[in-house]
């Protein structure tokens, strides 16, 4: 005997129709050799060839069951060994028939291979197959067995050669169907073996689309059984906020960050979302079991969530009449983050918060930040290292008790505090001093670590402007008062360098009074009423309220902070701007230096002794150059600040940002500045 090896997935996967075709062709061309071969047995009067085709029969049932028998042998999962005692075209017959049997031990080994629930779903589902294809089996050994019994009437040397109905041939002719299943089959499972979850369902939907009818047929009927586990998963994601998937197969998997409520406790996993689900209806799939978590976990509404899987939960399968699937997930979905966001306006008072950090963080109740600035200024004036938080505390609270911030909520007031950045050596208390907004679970999820640093910076920016700003009022209202007072007696020595302090700090205010309105009204205003529009819609999502708040605290950082739009100047204009402010603070310094000179020059002329004219004169020399070292720092600032300011005013010429343009004509307005146009760089690349 030799041994014929045959792979049980040769030849790729025809379609049945093709198979019928060569399986007819075959027929005709064994049956006119068979009957020559008949005609010969008879004319020489010899037997048959061993074995015989009864014999064959009589053991090819076992074969198709994956059995070894006499005749058919198997060498091992993938082999056959068949009779070289045979002619060629009986060995054509065996090489169709046992084709089946090798197919279906190869598929009994898959079945009982380890896996993951969709893949025992789909191992189940072919096992199903395969007691089918064995009832055939038995129901072809039943006949074979009645040819069998017949045969004993024949005479003895006609024996081995079946004239009656069931022959080999026939065997092959009833196991066309099944042999084309059994291929499919094997191919799904050669492709699937290594794969699990979405990515399995994603291999058998592959099939759906065939050309041939009977295969896609035949994958969508298979998918109803193998998707049955998928669809549980979706039932109890959607239902219930809940996930639990031993094997890791769906497509939503817990993630690393495990003590986190929203962002990082669950992540998509891209491999495993089947084909069969939209794009949109997996985000909504995602965040409808998201947001039911978050209400249970972060919220503490457990027991709404209980009663919405007991109304809404319904089971799902493949193959559903279109749009039903769709539409439950729509409706789950609607009600889970209706009622999140329901919950976060009401009962954890979400508007009321961010109206909040507007109001005390970025400035906006004016009335309260006017008073909070007055009773601090004498207190920060001092070095920080002799500040006390629990006196910063009390001012706070005067402030809020003198303002419209009395009216606030008390979860709101309670949230608000005073505190002290980091101490460094030489700092006074304006530059350490800051406001905070502790904001609470589950709203810390909103205003997130990276939303509180932004709300940091932009207080601690809008702080030291409205600190220049109040410090050039009081150094303004001083010069003015004084020259109706004290200065008027001194105006034949001070008189043009107060003109020049008063017109100098006018300039600084008309600045500062244009930044602010540019930052608090142009970029502040207009991005709260961006965010006001968001948080109005119907629809809105906490995934949604997240990146809307995070992009008005990025509109807000980029255009009232003055960040440049050029690559490689991020901080090219703030850093000026800083610059400039500096400039302002040391102006003040020079008028109070000025203003106490005055003072003092009106006290030495008031105290002078006629007697001592030689003690007068020395005196009013050392006044005389004290005088002159004031007034020519005077001129430097003012000199220094009309250039930054000019610097500033080209750069904001060629921001890509319309309000940044506009900032520069509005700080211009009468073309006072001489802007510092950017020069244009020529190359012969340019040119050509």
């Amino acid at each position: 005997m030799s041994e014929v090896e045959l792979n049980a997935s040769r030849g790729g996967l025809p379609s049945p129709w093709a198979s019928d075709l060569a399986l007819d062709s075959l027929t005709t061309s064994l049956s006119a050799v068979i009957l020559q071969t008949k005609a010969d047995v008879l004319a020489l009067n010899k037997p048959p060839t061993e074995p015989s085709e009864t014999k064959l029969l009589g053991d090819v049932s076992f074969t198709l069951q994956g059995l070894n028998s006499s005749t058919l042998p198997f060498v091992d999962s993938g082999a056959i060994s068949l009779p070289n005692t045979l002619p060629l075209p009986m060995i054509s017959i065996l090489h169709s028939l046992v084709e089946p049997a090798l197919l279906y031990k190869n598929l009994t080994i898959f079945v009982e291979s380890p896996s993951g629930l969709i893949g025992q779903a789909f191992r189940s589902a072919i096992e199903t197959e395969l007691r089918g294809y064995l009832s055939l089996i038995s129901k072809i050994d039943e006949e074979i067995r009645k040819e069998l019994q017949a045969e004993k009437d024949v005479p003895e040397w006609k024996r081995g050669w079946s004239l009656g109905g069931v022959t080999l041939k026939k065997c092959i002719y009833w196991l066309r169907d099944p042999t084309i299943i059994l291929r499919l089959m094997t191919d799904m499972a050669e492709k699937c073996k290594d794969k699990n979850g979405g990515q399995l369902l994603n291999v058998l939907h592959s099939y759906t689309s065939h050309g041939d009818p009977f295969i896609s047929d035949f994958a969508s009927r298979l998918l109803k059984d193998v998707s049955r586990p998928f669809y549980e998963f979706l039932q109890q994601w959607i239902y219930t906020g809940d996930i639990r998937d031993p094997y890791m197969e769906y497509f939503v998997q817990k993630g690393d960050q495990t003590d986190a409520v929203w962002d990082g406790r669950y992540v998509l996993e891209e491999s495993q979302i089947p084909t069969f689900i939209s794009d949109e209806l997996v985000k909504k799939i995602f965040q409808t079991g998201k947001s039911l978590d978050f209400i249970r976990m972060g919220c503490g509404e457990g027991d709404w969530v209980d009663r919405h899987g007991t109304e809404l939960s319904r089971t799902f399968h493949y193959g559903e009449a279109d749009g039903e699937i769709e539409a439950a997930i729509d409706t789950a979905h609607r009600k889970t983050v209706t009622h999140l966001m329901f919950l976060l306006t009401t009962k954890f008072k979400l508007k009321e918060h961010i109206q909040a950090l507007k109001n005390y963080l970025l400035l906006g109740q004016g009335d309260f930040v006017a008073m909070l600035m007055e009773l601090l200024a004498p207190s920060l004036e001092r070095p920080a290292n002799t500040l006390y938080r629990h006196n910063l505390t009390s001012i706070l609270e005067t402030a809020i008790r003198g303002s419209n911030a009395q009216y606030s909520i008390p979860e709101v007031l309670r949230n608000l505090d005073a505190r002290m950045l980091e101490l460094s050596h030489g700092e006074i208390g304006w530059d350490v001093f800051t406001l905070e907004y502790k904001v609470e679970a589950p709203l810390d999820v909103i205003v997130n670590a990276y939303a509180t640093r932004q709300y940091l910076k932009i207080f601690n920016f809008l702080w030291r402007l409205k600190r220049v700003g109040f410090v050039l009022d009081v150094a303004w209202r001083r010069s003015i008062t004084g020259a109706r007072g004290i200065l008027s007696y001194v105006k034949d020595a001070v008189d043009s360098d107060w003109k020049m302090a008063r017109a100098c700090c006018s300039e600084m205010i008309h600045f500062i009074c244009q930044l602010e309105y540019y930052i608090l009204y142009e970029v502040i205003e207009s991005s709260w009423s961006e965010l006001q529009y968001e948080l109005n819609k119907p629809d809105l999502t906490l995934d949604h309220l997240i990146e809307v708040h995070t992009k008005y605290l990025g509109n807000i950082t980029h255009k009232g902070l003055l960040g440049s739009a050029r690559a490689g100047k991020e901080d090219s204009l703030i850093h000026q701007l800083h610059e400039i402010l500096k400039i302002m603070l040391s102006f003040t310094d020079a008028i109070d230096t000025l203003y106490n000179f005055s003072v003092e020059e009106y006290t030495r002329r008031q105290t002078a002794d006629p007697n001592t004219p030689g003690d007068n004169d020395a005196t009013a020399t050392v006044a005389t150059t004290h005088h002159a070292f004031i007034s020519t720092r005077i001129k430097s600032l003012k000199i220094n600040f009309h250039s930054l300011v000019e610097k500033l005013l080209g750069d904001l010429a060629y921001q890509s940002d319309t309000e940044m343009r506009f900032l520069g004509v509005r700080l211009n307005f009468n073309e006072y500045y001489v802007v510092q146009r950017h020069k244009k760089v020529t190359t012969d690349a340019a040119r050509t």
